[in-house]
Parts: C-alpha cells; structure tokens; sequence
C-alpha cells in the first residue's frame, strides 16, 4: 500500500509539474504581450494606463502562481521518489 501511494505520488507529480509548466509558458507569453501594451501606453490617458497596468499585473499573478504549483508538484515527486528509494534500501537490508 505505502509503495502504490508513494508510486502515485511520483507520478502525479511530475505530471502535474509537466502542465503547470506548460500553462506558465502560455502566461509568460501573454506577460510579455502585456507588458509591450502596457509599455505602449504610457503616453496615453491615465485610463488606458490603469486598464493596461491591471491587465500585466493579472498575468504576472498567474505566471507566479503557476510557477509555485510546478515547484510544489516537483517537491511531491522528489520527496515521493526518495520514500521508495528509502523502502529498496530496507527492503535490501532484510
């Protein structure tokens, strides 16, 4: 039971890792959109700025947590590796 949780753990992880890696590429590209517009728009009317300004700090937000849940997904496949790697070794002892 331990190893099939331990199993799914590495698993899951690195696939979840996998998509919200993906999904933050997709932010950073439209980060990076943003920010031209935003940049384009300095010499607007303080509407537009706000409304551009707004719209860069949403994608900056989910670039951020995208990457967080990538890192923590990550965690998950490592910690989850090492417990079976600890399991082979005392399985070996006995």
């Amino acid at each position: 039971m331990t190893r099939a949780l331990l199993w799914f753990g590495v698993v899951s992880g690195f696939l979840f890792c996998a998509l919200c890696s993906y999904y933050s590429l997709l932010d950073w590209g439209e980060l990076r959109r943003a920010y031209a517009v935003f940049s384009v728009s300095q010499d607007g009317d303080l509407k537009t700025v706000f409304v551009a300004e707004a719209r860069q700090n949403i994608h900056r937000i989910n670039l951020f947590a995208d990457v967080v849940w990538a890192l923590l997904s990550a965690i998950l496949a490592v910690v989850s590796a090492v417990g079976l790697a600890i399991l082979r070794r005392l399985d070996e002892k006995k």
